[in-house]
Order: C-alpha cells, then sequence, then structure tokens
C-alpha cells in the first residue's frame, strides 16, 4: 500500500507562538478518528519557537482532502491570517519502505 505523507509547516507571528500550538493541538483527537488517518503529529522546533510543522500519514489523498473540509480544519484555516506570518505551506510525499530497522 502506498502511504500519503502530509508535511505542514507553520510560522507564528512574534508572540502567537503558543496561540498556533494550542489550535494545532486542538486539531489532533478529532483528526487522528478520521477515515484514513494512520499518522497525525504536531512538531515545534527545538531552534525556533515560532517554528511547528504537521506531519501526516493518510490512507489516500481522498482522505486528506475529506480532512481539509472538515468544519475544525477549516476554522483553523480561517484563524490562520492572524496566526501566522505566511500561513501554510504543505509538502507531499509518498512512504517507500516500512517497517524500518535503525542499526
Amino acid at each position: 500500500m502506498k502511504i500519503l505523507t502530509k508535511a505542514a509547516f507553520f510560522a507564528a507571528k512574534p508572540g502567537k507562538g503558543e496561540a498556533l500550538g494550542a489550535r494545532l493541538l486542538a486539531l489532533v483527537e478529532p483528526t487522528r478518528s478520521e477515515l484514513g488517518c494512520l499518522r497525525y503529529d504536531i512538531h515545534r522546533s527545538d531552534e525556533d519557537e515560532d517554528s511547528w510543522f504537521v506531519y501526516e500519514n493518510w490512507a489516500t489523498q481522498d482522505d486528506f482532502d475529506a480532512h481539509m473540509r472538515t468544519p475544525y480544519v477549516q476554522s483553523f484555516m480561517a484563524a490562520l491570517p492572524d496566526l501566522c506570518t505566511d500561513g501554510v505551506t504543505i509538502h507531499t510525499a509518498y512512504r517507500l519502505t516500512s517497517n524500518f530497522a535503525p542499526r
């Protein structure tokens, strides 16, 4: 199975890092219960507290598209101009390997 990976990057406006993080974390529980969501994790940079990213795995592009149409994601996206300097940058990839075991 080809797994869809999305990495969404956010840069909070000065003083908005905590608010952005709270909004991102509020997405976790409902998103993880969605059909096709395989992984949904929020990360904050260790070097820049205003830099956040979401790492997501989805079964299909249709599942991700449905996620983006949910009311809670639409509400979050509408809040981005107040919270972020440049909105969101989303990168898409497909996982080519599984069961990776580091040496």
